[in-house]
């Protein structure tokens, strides 16, 4: 009987094959065009992305998290209810039907092992939460959108959980354990160093900085 581990697994690009955070919210603002305050929100931000403000920002210092944030102020009214809704039309529609096959396969074997699995992501919680209850995982940590009297403030709650904060929210949970971590992503390279077995999820072909620091890959096609 092996011991138990501490798993943790990326999200975006890892466990699912696309970045889900914007997607969710385009998603929630799309079928809520009768909101007027909503649409008129999106067609500032569609307006901003035309003068190419965002790609102005990233050369200067600011970077693509403002770029987020700003796609996540066109939820700001809109009901706790109504996102809550959407994100489990979302979890049903667009996250169940492309998942990374083979890296759900790790997640299952890990969890029939009793391994403990996080799932650690910038992605937010009102969808993840259904992700997770589905496989049986018990924790996640990510990002969280702020509510107050049953309202989106369009902006999140505590940090964006994205590189260094994402850091910062794991250390507390190595404490003891021996530790394996799953993920696509280059920046989340300081969590890599940190875990005792590393291991890169790749699409179609190894990554080079992957195979530089001799990460195992699951290559997915």
């Amino acid at each position: 009987m092996l011991d138990k581990r501490l798993v943790i697994f990326d999200f975006c690009g890892t466990l699912i094959s696309f970045q889900t955070a914007d997607r969710y919210v385009n998603f929630c603002v799309k079928r809520l065009q009768d909101n007027r305050a909503v649409k008129c929100r999106c067609v500032i931000l569609n307006m901003l992305d035309t003068l190419r403000v965002f790609k102005i920002y990233n050369h200067i210092k600011l970077g693509n998290n403002w770029r987020k944030r700003v796609v996540l102020w066109q939820l700001k009214g809109v009901s706790f209810e109504q996102c809550d809704q959407l994100a489990y039309k979302y979890f049903k529609e667009e996250l169940l039907p492309n998942v990374v096959k083979p890296v759900v396969e790790k997640l299952k074997e890990h969890l029939a092992q009793k391994d403990r699995v996080v799932i650690l992501s910038g992605g937010y919680d009102v969808y993840i939460k259904y992700f997770a209850a589905h496989f049986g995982i018990r924790e996640y940590v990510s990002s969280t959108i702020a509510f107050e009297n049953n309202r989106c403030l369009g902006t999140m709650d505590g940090k964006d959980c994205m590189r260094d904060n994402k850091v910062e929210y794991l250390r507390p949970l190595l404490e003891g354990e021996t530790t394996i971590c799953y993920t696509d992503s280059i920046s989340d390279l300081p969590i890599l160093e940190l875990v005792d077995e590393p291991i890169v999820v790749s699409k179609n072909a190894p990554q080079q900085w992957a195979t530089e620091h001799n990460y195992s890959q699951i290559i997915w096609k």
